[in-house]
Order: structure tokens, then C-alpha cells, then sequence
């Protein structure tokens, strides 16, 4: 209930506490929940029993999932963080995959604080971490199937994108704060993830702006990042096909022609009125 209504005050993206809460440092809230709590999954998988443990793994990537009870597994998660060491990968790469920053401010507010403690706790997931949230760097991709064929797969135009690039950078800022040598680690995931040439101009354009942006809080990889954009752009260049570029001049051609013709009709329109006016004030005077 609590969950549920703190889903529908929506806060400002780019702050993690708008109401004064720490949410790394307070303690996680006791949950109930029908098939028992993770801590006791994770013994029972220990030992060998790992019916819930498969079951839990599925239920996170469920897309059905609730805000709420995402929520409450994530409270738990962070209550037994110690316990997640790299016997778990597979479990932290599902809990890594869920698509948290598209969802209400609550769940946003208990991921970023299950992944403080994460990165604080389990290292050996840093790199991890820091591929989900450059993941986060551009847009979507929507396929629409329709008889088993895919009829369209286009960039995701979701208005709430901005927030969703803010959320990452929250991801990453916090990482930074409890790992100081995040940079070393972070370049190479930046020069991996970098899209492909052939990818859609609103891809890249994306991808570079988080990256430019990056630069803000990290300037130490300030260097490293304009090789890295410049190194790419210039690819993208000598990729390009001379009828490409000649179509794109041509365009824009077009666009400069018509933005002058437009201001030419702006001009004529307003010498009219003038003229107009001169011809009133003339007659009033005779």
C-alpha cells in the first residue's frame, strides 16, 4: 500500500531523496510475501534445493512484475547483499536486467540503493553494473510482430527517454561515489557499447550525448571520451557512401531554399503593410 503510493507521487528524476530520506543507509523495511524470503531461497539453493531460486529468477523478469513487489525484493536483496557473491552471477545478472529506470520513483529510489550496497559489497560486479547503466544510453529498439513476421523495428520514441538518460547517470554517479576508480573500468565498457555505424543517426546521436555527459562528473576521462567520439565519427565518414553525401547536401539545399523563400514572403508581407500604411497616412493628410 505504502509502495503503491509513493508509485504515484512522482518526483524529480535527476535527485535520488527529495524528501530527506537516505535511502542507502536505512535499514530495508520487513516484508511478507507468499513463497518466503530471499535470504531463505538463497540457503535452501546452498544446499541444494533450488526450486524457488529458479522460480525467483523467472519471476524478475517477469514484465508483469508489480511496482510493488519489486519493491520488497529489492529491500530483501539489499538486507542479504554479502550473501550474493559470484556463486550467484546468474541471479544478479537477472536482478541486473530488469528495466527499473522506465518504472515510478519508488522502485528507482530502492534499485539505486540495492546497487550502492552491491557495488560496495560484492566488487566483483562492478563491471557488471556498469554496463547496465551505459545500456541505458540509447533509445529501445521496438519490433512489432504480426504473423510470426517483424513489421516494423524502429528507435523507441518514448517522450520519458530524457529521464530514462538521467536515471542512468544517477546509476553511475553513485557507482562512482562508492567505487573511486570506476573510470579505469568504465572507458573500455564506454568503447564497447559505442553503437555500430550502421545504426540510426538518433542512436548515435544519444550515445554521444551520454557520453559527452559523462565528462561532467567524470573530467579524468575527458580525453579518453572526445578520442573516442572523434575515432567513431570519422568512421563514420569514410563509411559513408559518396551518394549519401550527395543526397544530404542536396537536402539541405532544399531546406536553405526554402527557409529563404520564406523569409522573402515575410519580407514582401511586411513591405506591404507598410506601403499600406504610407498610403492611409497620405490620404489623410490630402
Amino acid at each position: 500500500m505504502i509502495a503503491t503510493l509513493a508509485c504515484g507521487n512522482k518526483r524529480a528524476a535527476g535527485t535520488m531523496d527529495a524528501d530527506g530520506r537516505d535511502f542507502l543507509n536505512s535499514p530495508p523495511a520487513k516484508t511478507v510475501r507468499f513463497g518466503g524470503c530471499v535470504a531463505e531461497t538463497l540457503e535452501k539453493a546452498r544446499h541444494g534445493d533450488t526450486n524457488d531460486y529458479e522460480l525467483l529468477k523467472h519471476q524478475l523478469v517477469d514484465p508483469e512484475i508489480k511496482d510493488a513487489q519489486l519493491i520488497s525484493w529489492l529491500q530483501e536483496f539489499r538486507s542479504c547483499v554479502t550473501q550474493l557473491t559470484k556463486d550467484h552471477e546468474q541471479l544478479v545478472y537477472t536482478i541486473l536486467r530488469v528495466p527499473w529506470a522506465d518504472r515510478c520513483q519508488a522502485v528507482v529510489d530502492e534499485y539505486l540503493a540495492f546497487l550502492g550496497n552491491l557495488v560496495s559489497a560484492q566488487t566483483v560486479f562492478l563491471c557488471a553494473c556498469l554496463k547496465m547503466a551505459v545500456s541505458l544510453f540509447t533509445p529501445k529498439r521496438v519490433t512489432i510482430h504480426e504473423g510470426g513476421v517483424d513489421i516494423s523495428d524502429s528507435d523507441d520514441e518514448d517522450e520519458d527517454l530524457p529521464r530514462s538518460f538521467d536515471r542512468s547517470h544517477q546509476a553511475l554517479q553513485l557507482i562512482v561515489r562508492y567505487v573511486p576508480s570506476t573510470s579505469r573500468f568504465l572507458v573500455p565498457i564506454l568503447q564497447d557499447n559505442f553503437p555500430f555505424v550502421q545504426k540510426s543517426s538518433r542512436t548515435l546521436e544519444c550515445y554521444v550525448h551520454n557520453l559527452l555527459r559523462v565528462t561532467v562528473y567524470l573530467p579524468s576521462i575527458r580525453r579518453d571520451v572526445l578520442e573516442l567520439v572523434v575515432g567513431k565519427l570519422l568512421k563514420l565518414d569514410v563509411s559513408t557512401s559518396r551518394a549519401e553525401m550527395e543526397d544530404a547536401e542536396e537536402h539541405a539545399q532544399k531546406e536553405e531554399v526554402e527557409e529563404q523563400l520564406e523569409e522573402g514572403l515575410f519580407d514582401m508581407d511586411e513591405d506591404m503593410s507598410a506601403d499600406r500604411r504610407s498610403s492611409v497616412k497620405s490620404a489623410a493628410y490630402n
